[in-house]
């Protein structure tokens, strides 16, 4: 019987240790714990927060993966692979910290690991790769082989240092056989490592989307600058003017984009030195998702803008050519038989035509085709190509350009060399 009266009486006195203990409903101080184990308070708001973060995040990532295996016809390219890999990374993640932070593994056996390892591997494609993605598309609007080169240098070494000092100090601090000093330690500095790992790569995109912003306003300027540069069609289709403004509209999101990932990053960057733990690994997954979609959305129309603009300027430059009145001279004659023909040849010498007329009278040893408009001076010997000394200079030299870089063997040159970069 006393063991009976006794036990109504501990089970109260635990209880009443449990409520003062845990944090109160709905408070933001327990968003700051999970980084060991997972989450065991008792705030039903918070828990509403983190499933409703993670399931957007699969839902952003299977979204977009269905998307690019519709829009793209060819699936090769950076572009493609990189914004493939970075989707699919979403899925990890998100499913690791399902697992975790709800504990359907228990994280003091060795099976909790298998959270741990998921939201590890998903965390590299998806943090990384966003930057590839960016990167893959920066030749379009900056042909800089410097800057190229050095921002995936950058990208790179960036990858490799913060992502293996942070998984290091992840799986220490869910580690169930440290003694309680040595995983305070790894505790301490995880959350030292994931503050100095966010404003890396919080720089790293910055720099990336700084690049796009620039060259975006200089586009722009340039657009409205000279009308005649910033068309992407002809006039004479009717559509020139729709058509510019489609290029400008284009301009006007690749720069709103950039400007928005940066606004994200800071968001996030905040949440994460207000120690609040919880939100900051669940909201990291939707910002990245959305920032995907948005780079989905618009960096592929730069593909079709650059080729568009391309077209333009050949059909441009046909044009000017055609209607040049210096650029051809009609040469009218009458043969020794009173046949006539017309020759009609290049020259730049004189914009006048001449006339021989029909009654003139032309010597058996002169070869009317061979005539020009300027019979002060001899045409020049043939050579074997048209082009002048300057010109197969320039193209001796960029052959001699090419020759190095194959020599070199380096695929980021090669990769460079496929675009036309340069």
């Amino acid at each position: 019987m006393a063991s009976l009266s006794t036990s109504p009486v501990l089970s109260a006195t635990s209880s009443a240790l449990a409520a003062a203990t845990a944090p109160a409903q709905g408070s933001l101080e327990s968003a700051g714990t999970g980084i060991t184990g997972g989450y065991t308070g008792d705030s039903l708001p918070l828990k509403i927060i983190i499933a409703f973060f993670l399931g957007l995040s699969l839902y952003n990532a299977i979204e977009l993966i269905v998307l690019t295996l519709v829009t793209f016809q060819r699936y090769r390219g950076l572009y493609f692979w990189s914004l493939l890999v970075s989707a699919f990374g979403i899925i990890p993640y998100a499913l690791g910290f399902i697992i975790k932070f709800f504990r359907l593994l228990d994280p003091s056996a060795d099976v909790g690991y298998v959270a741990v390892f998921l939201l590890t591997i998903g965390w590299y494609p998806m943090v990384t790769g966003q930057s590839v993605v960016l990167w893959s598309r920066l030749h379009l609007v900056n042909n800089s082989r410097r800057v190229l080169r050095w921002t995936l240098y950058m990208i790179i070494v960036n990858g490799i240092v913060l992502h293996s000092i942070t998984t290091v100090l992840t799986f220490g601090s869910n580690s169930s056989s440290l003694s309680n000093s040595t995983l305070r330690r790894f505790v301490r500095g995880y959350s030292i490592m994931e503050k100095t790992q966010m404003v890396g790569f919080f720089v790293q995109e910055t720099i990336l989307s700084g690049i796009y912003i620039k060259e975006t306003v200089r586009l722009l300027k340039l657009s409205e600058t000279v009308q005649d540069d910033a068309r992407s069609f002809d006039e004479g289709a009717g559509n020139g003017h729709l058509k510019h403004a489609s290029v400008r509209r284009t301009m006007y999101q690749l720069l709103a984009i950039n400007v928005l990932i940066i606004i994200m990053d800071l968001a996030l960057l905040g949440v994460e030195f207000a120690n609040l733990y919880l939100i900051e690994t669940t909201l990291k997954g939707v910002v990245y998702s959305v920032k995907l979609k948005l780079e989905f959305a618009v960096l592929g129309k730069l593909v079709q803008l650059v080729r568009d603009r391309n077209e333009s300027d050949h059909s441009i430059n046909n044009q000017r050519n055609s209607s040049d009145p210096r650029a051809t001279l009609t040469l009218e004659k009458t043969n020794s038989g009173g046949t006539g023909a017309e020759t009609t040849g290049r020259s730049d010498i004189s914009p006048l035509t001449h006339d021989f007329g029909n009654n003139q009278q032309l010597p058996d040893f002169v070869d009317p085709r061979r005539m020009s408009a300027n019979i002060t001076h001899a045409e020049p010997a043939n050579v074997s190509s048209d082009a002048g000394w300057e010109t197969r200079a320039r193209e001796d030299q960029d052959k001699w350009r090419r020759r190095t870089r194959v020599n070199r063997g380096s695929w980021i040159d090669e990769e460079m060399d496929r675009h036309n970069i340069g």
